[in-house]
This record gives C-alpha cells, sequence and structure tokens, in this order.
C-alpha cells in the first residue's frame, strides 16, 4: 500500500527532477498528478490493463425501451468503458431464474431493425450508443414488464484526486504506475529517461497485460474428428490431429 505522493515522487526521482531526500514543488506535484490522471484515463482504455470485470443487475420498466447507463442515470453507476456481456436474468412462475444470453447490437445492426417498439417479456438484444457522460442502453424488444438485465462491465480504473490518499491496485500495477508515469511525465520537465527506466516501463506494463488476459477458446462441430470413434480432433491452432479427451 502506497500514496499518490509517494507515487508521484518516485516517478519524479526516476527521472531526476528530484534526489532521493529532495522534496518537490508543488508545481511539480501538481504536473505530475495531471499527468498520472492522464495516464490511468489512457490505460482504462485497454482491456488488458482493467484487472477486474464486475456484473451489475439493473430492472427494466415496461415499455420503456431506453435507459441511461451512468452517474445519476436510470442505472446509476460509475460510467464503464464497455460492456462485455449482457444476460436476461429470467424468472417464471416461481421456477428456477434462468440467465439468458442477450445479443450486443453494433451501431448497423440496431438500424438494420425496422421496427424497434414491438414488445414482448423477453429481451433478446442490447445497444449501447457509447454516449457521454450518459450511455444509453436500448431493450429489443421492449420489455413488456419488469425484467432484471446483468451487465458485465469494463469499470474505468480508480483516478486520483487527493495526494494523501491510499493507492489500493493488485500486486504489480504500483511498480508499473511509478515507472510509466516517469516515461510520461519526463517530457513537461524536459528530461530524457534513461533505457534503464524506460525497459522496466514496458515489461512491468507488459507483465499486467499478460496477467489480465482472458483465454480465449474456439468452438467447432463434434463432427470434425478423424475417425468414427471421435479419438482425434483437429487442432485448429496448429493444423495438426491431435487426441480428444
Amino acid at each position: 500500500m502506497t500514496t499518490v505522493r509517494k507515487l508521484l515522487k518516485g516517478a519524479l526521482r526516476l527521472v531526476n527532477v528530484v534526489q532521493a531526500n529532495e522534496e518537490p514543488t508543488s508545481d511539480d506535484m501538481d504536473i505530475t498528478l495531471e499527468s498520472l490522471q492522464g495516464l490511468l484515463d489512457s490505460w482504462s482504455n485497454d482491456s488488458l490493463l482493467i484487472y477486474t470485470m464486475n456484473p451489475y443487475s439493473f430492472n427494466t420498466v415496461g415499455g420503456v425501451q431506453d435507459y441511461t447507463l451512468g452517474p445519476a442515470g436510470d442505472w446509476n453507476i460509475e460510467r464503464p468503458m464497455s460492456i462485455a456481456q449482457a444476460k436476461l436474468h429470467y424468472t417464471s412462475g416461481g421456477s428456477q431464474p434462468i440467465d439468458m444470453p442477450i445479443s450486443l447490437a453494433n451501431d448497423s445492426q440496431w438500424a438494420s431493425i425496422a421496427v424497434k417498439s414491438i414488445q414482448t417479456s423477453i429481451a433478446t438484444v442490447i445497444y449501447d450508443n457509447g454516449n457521454y457522460p450518459l450511455r444509453t442502453i436500448s431493450v429489443y424488444p421492449v420489455p413488456s414488464q419488469s425484467q432484471v438485465i446483468i451487465l458485465w462491465l469494463w469499470q474505468p480504473l480508480l483516478n486520483f484526486t487527493d495526494l494523501d490518499a491510499e493507492i489500493s491496485f493488485p500486486p504489480g500495477y504500483e511498480r508499473a504506475l511509478r515507472f510509466c508515469l516517469a516515461v510520461e511525465v519526463a517530457p513537461e520537465f524536459g528530461k530524457v529517461v534513461s533505457d534503464n527506466v524506460l525497459s522496466i516501463a514496458m515489461a512491468a506494463k507488459a507483465e499486467l497485460k499478460s496477467l489480465n488476459a482472458v483465454t480465449q477458446y474456439q468452438s467447432f462441430d463434434q463432427g470434425a474428428t478423424a475417425s468414427k470413434s471421435g479419438s482425434l480432433q483437429f487442432n485448429w491452432i496448429t493444423g495438426n490431429l491431435v487426441p480428444f479427451r
């Protein structure tokens, strides 16, 4: 656990703006804090630097198609960077609830729906227009009654304004932020980043991306086997037949 102040001072030391026992000026800290805020904003646009994706449940209203998503919106949370996936938490007559997948439509797919006002009890598509500061989420068909929609959201990385606020990130983030911030802020002070600092910044950032990467799976027809028993299957990555377990 560290603080924003310690993080900024560490970055300034790495580019020789201050020495080990020297205190930065208030102007130096303001400039570096601004760079940190810009850096975190930029990192939030890279899903491989966001370490968690969280599900949020929202209620639809019968007959209502559009909902604002963000601070003080209909669905009131911090504006997410994007929606990773959506589910309809469907319940009917006291039966076991089922999380049914909902398709995420892009601009052209949403525009291709000729009649968007059709109503039904089961929504199958949502469209996110990406507006700022409030995204607008449109549901199709229009829910005829209240239902629960679960959105898996990429949340932006926490940004800071208080120099003495504690920084709480998973292991590895403090080091990556300190060295990457040094690279980010160096031009503000007319400094040249050393090869060593640049190398560590790149390696630390790459380690975070590697850790946050999501394993991708490729599915294919069960009939794509080399024998009737299905003991061998085609590996689409290597181009070889491999034993099926």
